[in-house]
């Protein structure tokens, strides 16, 4: 049998590439068409908000639709909430394929105003930063916002306090959890002063020179006990007081 011409090589290998370069090609493009399906599918279209006040109130909604639902991360949807929408916090997000997600939020309400350098905080019962104001006194704060303001021994900057953030300082923490409890038994505090982690000074709103006196050292729920056991006693027993102090193991009251 006579050996092929070389021509007949050249244009067989040449068919062999073809072909498999076509196989290539028609792989990539079935690859590509599903991709695109793939994201048209699962893409983003309708973000549900449950929760308080609703989806008209909260800033960055928008830049969530049209992203893909199989690579959406929730820790990066509550991180764009959060940045927009600081007197929100996001209690859960859930992907419901093929398009949409349903985000569960609530409303956070300022306990009291810590000041700072050149303004005020207003802080969420979890240490939260809601919102910053510069003007006032300290007096003018507490009766504009009808919150107690909190003198903190370390004071921070304006500049550096962000919204969003939490301010996770361990005096400023058992503060605001004392005055939750102090909300709970109807005693309305004026202004406070952390002056160290062992004397935390409640002043009482129209009681003149009373005070409440709190140790960050010192176990916070068992405090909260003691003061509420104090108070429901003297409400029984009509009585008022001027000082009580609860840093110790056992409480001092002064009349």
């Amino acid at each position: 049998m006579p050996p092929e011409s070389s021509s007949k090589q050249f244009w067989r290998k040449l068919r062999l590439k073809f072909s498999s370069y076509s196989v290539i090609l028609l792989l990539s493009l079935i690859v590509f068409l599903l991709l695109l399906y793939v994201n048209h599918y699962f893409r983003l279209r309708v973000v549900q908000v449950s929760g308080d006040n609703g989806e008209q109130n909260l800033i960055g909604l928008e830049s969530l639709k049209g992203s893909n639902l199989l690579w959406l991360n929730p820790e990066s949807v509550r991180k764009i909430i959060n940045q927009h929408n600081p007197d929100y916090t996001i209690r859960d997000v859930s992907k419901i394929y093929p398009d949409k997600i349903v985000i569960k939020i609530i409303r956070e309400q300022p306990v009291g105003a810590l000041k700072l350098n050149i303004g005020y905080a207003e802080l969420s019962s979890a240490g939260k930063v809601i919102k910053k104001t510069k003007t006032g006194s300290d007096a003018e704060e507490s009766a504009r916002l009808n919150l107690p303001v909190i003198n903190f021994y370390q004071q921070l900057d304006y500049y550096q306090v962000n919204l969003g953030n939490y301010l996770d300082y361990e005096g400023l923490l058992m503060t605001l959890y004392l005055l939750m409890k102090c909300r709970e038994l109807e005693l309305k505090i004026n202004y406070i002063d952390i002056n160290s982690l062992n004397m935390i000074v409640f002043n009482l709103k129209d009681r003149e020179e009373s005070r409440l006196l709190f140790s960050a050292e010192k176990d916070r729920d068992l405090q909260a006990y003691e003061l509420e056991t104090l108070i429901r006693q003297f409400k029984i027993e009509g009585q008022d007081f001027k000082v009580i102090d609860l840093r110790y193991n056992k409480p001092i009251v002064k009349f």
